[in-house]
């Protein structure tokens, strides 16, 4: 029983337009990333998550350019069938905008790196296309444009109104002729951590050890 939950559970990936297939693999038993409506309590977030059994604690809040993100930290012993089942619930919560899971970089390593998807990811236009072009993809893809670094860079939110899960909008975004390309904002954290470090990162410059937006973001920063 318990293997096959495992063998259900979902391989999160999208394609790159650059390095091509990004596999994340199977959420893990610990922790997710949560957006609740804006301005809601920690009171009301707590009374609203007290309800799932797979809930242990808020763990931590981020803040992003798009809002606040909450993580949520699942009780000891939960495993990736256990993490859905919870993402599933919480996405169904109206004062839910998102619900994403968190991944585990090394399986074979307890203390390995954990990272999470947000709900923001970047995109790059340089060379390739025009904002208005841009503009029109957002709307068809129920995406929204949260801050721009220039005319050619911007970060994007997506939540689950969108026409796809945040993989399947990045895949789609990778597939536009006039994308140079389009990179999720990681959140990086460590086990037991209480809270998320303290920036969000974008895969390129995590894993990947190139990209568009390498050079980019070590300038920014």
């Amino acid at each position: 029983m318990s293997d096959a939950r495992f063998a259900g559970c979902t391989f999160y990936s999208y394609t790159n337009k650059i390095s091509g297939p990004v596999d994340f693999g199977t959420p893990n038993g610990e922790m997710v990333l949560v957006g609740f409506a804006e301005g809601m309590s920690q009171a009301a977030k707590q009374q609203l998550l007290n309800r799932y059994p797979q809930v242990h604690s808020i763990a931590g809040e981020l803040a992003m350019d798009s809002g606040i993100i909450t993580q949520v930290k699942l009780v000891k012993g939960s495993n990736c069938f256990d993490t859905e089942k919870l993402l599933t619930k919480l996405q169904r919560e109206a004062v839910v905008s998102f619900a994403h899971p968190m991944f585990t970089q090394d399986e074979e390593d307890p203390n390995s790196q954990r990272f999470g998807l947000t709900n923001e990811f970047m995109v790059s236009i340089e060379g390739s296309g025009t904002p208005e072009q841009l503009q029109k993809f957002v709307e068809q893809t129920r995406t929204k444009i949260v801050f721009s670094f220039s005319d050619d860079i911007h970060v994007l939110s997506a939540d689950k109104n969108s026409t796809g899960s945040l993989t399947d909008i990045l895949t789609l975004f990778n597939q536009q002729d006039f994308v140079t390309v389009a990179e999720p904002n990681l959140t990086f954290t460590f086990p037991d951590a209480a809270a998320p470090a303290p920036t969000v990162n974008t895969l390129s410059s995590k894993f990947l050890k190139k990209g568009a937006f390498k050079a980019f973001m070590k300038e920014k920063r």
